[in-house]
């Protein structure tokens, strides 16, 4: 165990920078918004938003989104965080397991006192923490944004509220990196998993978010999207607890499933498997050899 929490802080030391710099990027993007929805004139907004074509609120949801302060920054913000930082977190879990492979070091790691759950067990919490982390800086800046804003005041602040969004965000970023991990696990390649990671995530950005243009019969499709169980403009605008409650428990779920079969996958190889790393040949380490190594 010591082990373990050894690897998520040599990891945490490693990606510091990138934590604090993705962090702060995304912080001071949230702390402009707030500084847009200052200047705006939202009475004016309102009468504008009256003459909108009705399809737009299929996508973007009822009036508040727009004349509301805290939907307006949900909007902005939380909508698209998968862009702002999605990429990166997919990128990163694609490469986190493969590049002890492609770097030729993975009969190294798994020759020290640690067990194949605990080897990838730790990377996993490290994304987690990752993650955590670099939301925490956003929500930070975004809250003491708030907290010095004069319409946000006077809306009220709702930190309860956004605080229960970054729980969600934090499971929903986490799914992806997850997704990507379970595509590293069976694949072994940065590139491989990377391309498939994109692939889900725009597939189910669609469907997740289109589905309302379908055929009504298969529109059923919209609940193996993550996207449809990832709504902060209710929790944060209209407080749904109901809707907060079931989209935690479903995120959650699905982590905790690409969680299981990554570990249930890695556990399966290296029974005297060979990978090719451009063209050179390199042996994993066979169950009955690695336990000679991590038994006293």
């Amino acid at each position: 165990m010591k082990r373990f929490f050894s690897m998520i802080k040599e990891f945490l030391l490693e990606k510091k920078y990138g934590i604090i710099i993705l962090g702060g990027i995304i912080g001071l993007l949230s702390y402009f918004v707030v500084l847009m929805v200052e200047e705006m004139d939202m009475e004016g907004l309102e009468e504008l938003v009256n003459i909108f074509p009705e399809g737009m609120f299929d996508i973007f949801g009822d009036f508040s989104v727009f004349t509301n302060p805290y939907g307006y920054w949900s909007l902005e913000m939380l909508s698209f965080i998968w862009l702002y930082a999605g990429f990166y977190i997919l990128y990163m879990a694609s490469a986190l397991l493969s590049q002890d492979i492609e770097s030729k070091t993975i009969d190294l790691s798994l020759s020290k006192p640690i067990t194949r759950n605990n080897f990838l067990g730790s990377k996993i919490a490290f994304l987690y923490v990752f993650i955590m982390t670099t939301l925490g800086i956003v929500f930070l800046i975004t809250m003491v944004s708030m907290a010095t804003s004069p319409i946000f005041r006077t809306e009220g602040l709702y930190f309860d509220r956004l605080w229960a969004a970054y729980f969600t965000v934090v499971l929903f970023l986490a799914a992806f990196a997850m997704i990507a991990i379970f595509f590293s696990t069976l694949f072994l390649s940065t590139k491989k998993s990377m391309a498939l990671g994109i692939m889900v995530l725009f597939l189910m950005f669609f469907l997740g978010e289109f589905y309302i243009y379908m055929d009504e019969s298969i529109q059923g499709i919209k609940y193996i999207s993550i996207f449809y169980y990832f709504n902060p403009l209710d929790y944060i605008v209209h407080a749904d607890k109901g809707l907060f409650v079931r989209d935690i428990f479903i995120l959650a779920s699905v982590n905790t499933v690409f969680i299981v079969a990554s570990l249930f996958i890695f556990n399966k190889k290296g029974l005297n498997v060979k990978f090719f790393v451009e063209g050179k040949k390199i042996k994993i380490f066979s169950r009955e050899r690695y336990h000679e190594h991590i038994t006293p």
